[in-house]
């Protein structure tokens, strides 16, 4: 029976630290537990580093070496040598094309206008979806908000499209 809850308690999971997985005894881990993982593991960052907890709605939260985290659910973690987290600049895909994006958030519309600066074939009126995790896709109205992150994946398609 110990050793049955011992094994449930040291479970192994994967998160993710600067988009790359990192395997870790779970459910929980401290921040310096997590760097040092992902310093093990060959992510390129140093002990030093401040690590942040990537959240659901595109915020994120700082993590200190000694706060203990939940590390469930394919959570994503950035660690940057930088005391401010802030993603100047991220990528992300527009009908498989990378497209350049500056700030924390943008919406529908000034998403598709920047790929179409960059490139992508679509049009202003296109629908734009956000492509999730899961396999499922959401659409994004042109004055809805999404937070960015590095790899959000979206598609736009013409409005009479009933592919």
């Amino acid at each position: 029976m110990a050793a049955e809850t011992q094994e449930r308690h040291e479970h192994r999971v994967t998160l993710h630290v600067n988009d790359k997985p990192v395997t870790i005894h779970g459910p929980k881990a401290t921040g310096e537990q997590i760097k040092a993982a992902a310093i093990e593991q060959g992510v390129r960052i140093e002990p030093s580093y401040f690590l942040w907890e990537e959240l659901p709605d595109g915020a994120v939260r700082k993590v200190h070496d000694h706060d203990e985290v939940d590390v469930e659910g394919q959570k994503r973690f950035a660690a940057t040598p930088e005391e401010h987290h802030e993603r100047h600049e991220v990528t992300v895909t527009v009908n498989e094309m990378p497209v350049k994006l500056r700030g924390r958030s943008a919406t529908g519309m000034e998403i598709k206008q920047a790929a179409i600066k960059q490139g992508v074939l679509i049009q202003p009126n296109f629908i734009l979806q956000e492509e999730l995790p899961n396999g499922t896709s959401r659409v994004v109205g042109d004055n809805d908000h999404v937070h960015l992150r590095e790899h959000l994946r979206f598609t736009a398609i013409a409005p009479d499209d009933n592919s």
